[in-house]
């Protein structure tokens, strides 16, 4: 990851999405706590060993520890971990970065990522890492942002998150399904859907 990339993140990015979805506009509410539930029913999480990749603070971590408590959130910044960590102290967090995690080989059931891969400058390194630490059998599922929604407008961004300048990443791909298929070609995809005319979802299984 580049140092810009990485000094957005560290230094900059200031969005609570736990917040958001407790306590945010109509919209951000009611798609946070949509997009948890529909991330909970593509695979069983209980009492596996799971890994939320890119956590921030916490806005999904909590309800993967409600089905295992084998669960840890790990996040590049440390202001995210921070929030994370008062919101859910119950919870594992650790800071650290995607492309190099200090997990061991074959180490989690279930990895999943949502805001990460988009804003990555070479996403297949995060990925790779993942294939490593992820068990045989094991099952990946991310989101991107889907290149045909609605919410590339950046007045329909501003709505929704409330930010007056909603697209100030260094970087933030959009994705259609061959492309977004083709990033995780190490695996076997089990499928891949949109949620909400906004996001892809793919479900994706180390073989």
């Amino acid at each position: 990851m580049g140092d810009k990339i990485k000094d957005y993140w560290v230094h900059s990015a200031r969005y609570d999405w736990y917040k958001a979805r407790v306590k945010g506009n109509f919209f951000e509410r009611i798609f946070y706590n949509l997009k948890i539930r529909y991330i909970l029913s593509l695979t069983h999480f209980k009492d596996k060993k799971i890994l939320d990749m890119g956590c921030g603070t916490g806005v999904n971590t909590y309800d993967f520890y409600l089905k295992s408590k084998d669960t840890v959130g790990i996040d590049l910044s440390e202001w995210a971990v921070s929030k994370a960590k008062e919101n859910f102290p119950q919870v594992e967090f650790r800071v650290m970065d995607s492309e190099k995690t200090s997990f061991s080989n074959d180490h989690f059931d279930i990895i999943v990522n949502t805001g990460l891969i988009q804003y990555l400058e070479d996403p297949r390194l995060t990925i790779k890492e993942m294939h490593r630490i992820l068990k045989p059998g094991g099952i990946i599922i991310a989101e991107v942002p889907w290149k045909y929604s609605f919410y590339n407008s950046m007045f329909v961004r501003r709505l929704i998150t409330g930010k007056k300048n909603p697209n100030d990443e260094p970087v933030n791909r959009t994705y259609d399904n061959k492309n977004f298929r083709r990033l995780f070609s190490m695996f076997k995809c089990r499928k891949i859907r949109q949620f909400l005319f906004i996001v892809l979802y793919g479900v994706f299984r180390k073989v």
